[in-house]
């Protein structure tokens, strides 16, 4: 039986997905380090595999062969390959097209396409005070990138970036919602390992093709440490935080997260590499705070006249 397929509590949920997105914000320098003689392609590849690994390991200890075997790999392989696998090269792509602000303006927007996926298929209610929590969210994810609105390119590149964030948030509500037999880390690897074939099947694709991206970057010590948080860290552990943590109060709350991922990174390269202290971004950060604590208060009920 899954040994993990309890929903946390609301507090809990919080400590996860604050953990899950500090761990993921963590990846970023690392990225830039290891994008220095590495192609996109082959980098995105190899974290990939590094990041599954572990997981698929620590789910047949917990849960042993039988669960492993008998998973319906065939939707989670669809599931995955669509949402992160296809959201992932989309991301990147869009990057490419236009700069690397762009997709962190777009993840910003990560809350809209979660109210979105709840109204459709939840029928989920946009109270007055959700609505502001969304608000104070979506201002403090664009403050928190630090960057200003001339700095962006809203072109092809974002607008993919903005179906890779759709295509995640889709992937993350799915995988939550569906396999009701799985534990979760059992959810978390079947579809990650379905991003991860589609993310192979590109780099064939790109290596075939001759086409730029692939090479195969320094290998060393210190390049070794970075693959390792990039992937293991800042993908594998953190997005089974993140699947766990969004299970227990759904994909909307849990993507007002996001928001605060820029000032994460912010707090890294200070730490590690000397950056300056962005105010700006602590600002947004701390509106992000406020949208995740207005929209979890517990609503007040009226008392009628005996």
């Amino acid at each position: 039986m899954p040994r993990n397929d309890r929903k946390p509590a609301v507090t809990s949920a919080n400590l996860l997905c604050f953990i899950a997105m500090f761990m993921w914000a963590i990846g970023f320098p690392a990225a830039d380090v290891l994008l220095q003689s590495w192609g996109p392609i082959s980098l995105i590849s190899i974290r990939q595999v590094l990041g599954v690994i572990p997981l698929l390991l620590i789910w047949i200890l917990l849960d042993g062969w039988r669960p492993v075997l008998l998973a319906p790999w065939r939707r989670g392989l669809g599931i995955g390959g669509l949402g992160f696998g296809v959201g992932a090269i989309l991301l990147l792509v869009g990057q490419q097209l236009s700069d690397p602000i762009t997709p962190a303006v777009a993840a910003a927007m990560m809350p809209v396409a979660g109210a979105i996926l709840e109204v459709f298929f939840d029928n989920r209610r946009l109270t007055q005070r959700l609505m502001l929590s969304i608000t104070f969210v979506l201002l403090g994810g664009y403050l928190a990138t630090g960057m200003k609105s001339e700095q962006s390119d809203f072109g092809l590149g974002a607008l993919l970036c903005l179906l890779a964030v759709f295509l995640f948030a889709w992937a993350t509500r799915i995988t939550t919602h569906q396999f009701p037999g799985l534990s979760t880390i059992g959810k978390t690897t079947i579809t990650l390992v379905g991003g991860t074939v589609f993310i192979w099947l590109t780099y064939v694709f790109y290596f075939i093709g001759g086409l730029s991206g692939v090479q195969i970057g320094t290998v060393n010590p210190h390049s070794i440490i970075m693959l390792l948080v990039f992937s293991v860290a800042s993908l594998g552990l953190a997005q089974f935080l993140w699947i766990w943590g969004a299970s227990g109060f759904g994909i909307l709350i849990a993507s007002f997260h996001m928001n605060a991922v820029p000032f994460y990174v912010m707090v890294v390269m200070v730490v590690f590499f000397g950056d300056e202290w962005s105010w700006l971004q602590t600002a947004g950060a701390l509106l992000v705070a406020i949208g995740v604590l207005l929209s979890q208060q517990p609503k007040q009920k009226r008392v009628n006249d005996q």
